[in-house]
């Protein structure tokens, strides 16, 4: 029972940042669509947030069997995801913004942890002592990761505004 109430509880703790009003504000598409974007706040959020995400899932897999560079495959990886999440979010324009940012952040975790797993299972050295991480592994610690970056790229915003001048 224990065990159960443990699972709920971290799952209703994902469930609260999934739905949480300040995940959806991490959107940084507005009506303008390339307006907000060549923003040098902007731009720097969005660096940091991806920066704190990469650091989150290579924490997350410290453990366990990795490509030797994996900060800088995952860094890459975003050069693919955060364009097609960019990409859904102009398609799906006219749709309601939390249901189209939330469905949009769920296809990058799933393909992002899918990407993980495979550079973790075909990039890694197979000399290494450590077990390469389950598919289930790396889709969590990529949505952890996504949840992170959620969190802080308002906070980055806000300080980005207050420290950059605004005609930068």
């Amino acid at each position: 029972m224990n065990r159960f109430l443990r699972r709920s509880l971290w799952l209703g703790w994902v469930a609260v940042f999934l739905l949480a009003a300040d995940s959806v504000k991490a959107n940084p598409m507005a009506p303008p669509v390339v307006g907000p974007v060549v923003q040098p706040q902007v731009l720097i959020s969005i660096v940091l947030a991806i920066l704190g995400e990469v650091m989150c899932i290579v924490w997350l897999l410290r453990r366990w069997r990795h490509p030797r560079l994996l900060i800088l495959w995952l860094l890459s990886m975003h050069l693919l995801t955060y364009p097609l999440f960019l990409g859904w979010l102009w398609l799906t324009y006219g749709f309601h913004p939390a249901i189209t940012a939330t469905t949009g952040e769920g296809m990058v975790v799933m393909v992002e942890g899918c990407l993980i797993y495979l550079l973790c299972r075909f990039l890694s050295p197979a000399e290494s002592a450590l077990a390469a991480p389950s598919i289930t592994r790396t889709i969590v610690a990529s949505l952890l990761g996504n949840i992170c970056s959620a969190a802080t790229f308002p906070v980055l915003m806000i300080l980005s505004a207050w420290l950059i001048p605004p005609h930068f």
